[in-house]
């Protein structure tokens, strides 16, 4: 099939100028840099209560930087582990946290948040379950939990972990295995040590 390029150009011209005349343009759909701002989320800030499988509570608030541990703010740096026990990497990262843990417990904290709902895995089989992997830091359960994986970034794999300085501002997000060289780097950043 042959084309005819003058018959094409000259029907492309014609849609050019006359599908813009401005008479038939609403002007209020119009784009206007002046008039309009970029849509922004107002930040709100919550708390959590989150209770640990021995009854005590670990009270937090978000803030724009981060997360405020009423407990530990200004003392420690807190390692937020977002975990299941089905979960083989949060399973197979146990030894990495609790060595973390231990060699930088004077300004350290891990908080591990049981994302599994207590109908599917009472507090008692959670507290079996710590025992059997020898578990040294807080393990949390409850509905709060859902709703601080919620607040952050909102958690839809694990182990989801997150790092924050002994100020609560938010250091590092770290998703899946994690060797212990990694934390290290980040931990000494969020407690002040180089």
């Amino acid at each position: 099939m042959k084309i005819n390029y003058t018959f094409a150009a000259l029907l492309t011209a014609v849609f050019l100028f006359t599908g813009c005349d401005s008479k038939d343009i609403d002007e209020s759909l119009i784009a206007n840099t002046k008039k309009n701002t970029p849509y922004v989320e107002k930040f709100v800030s919550r708390t959590f209560k989150l209770t640990t499988t021995d009854g005590k509570i670990i009270e937090l608030t978000s803030t724009k930087e981060g997360l405020d541990f009423k407990d530990y703010k200004g003392k420690k740096a807190i390692l937020v582990d977002v975990f299941a026990t089905w979960c083989p990497p949060c399973i197979k990262g146990i030894p990495v946290l609790k060595s973390l843990r231990e060699k930088y417990k004077d300004d350290f904290e891990i908080v591990s948040v049981l994302f599994e709902k207590e109908e599917d895995k009472p507090t008692s089989e959670v507290i079996e379950f710590i025992e059997k992997y020898g578990i040294t830091y807080p393990v949390t359960v409850g509905e709060e939990n859902f709703k601080l994986a919620k607040d952050l970034d909102d958690v839809q794999r694990i182990p989801e972990l997150f790092l924050f300085s002994k100020d609560g501002e938010f250091v590092k997000k770290f998703l899946g295995e994690t060797d212990l060289e990694t934390y290290e780097e980040y931990v000494k950043m969020a407690i002040g040590k180089k």
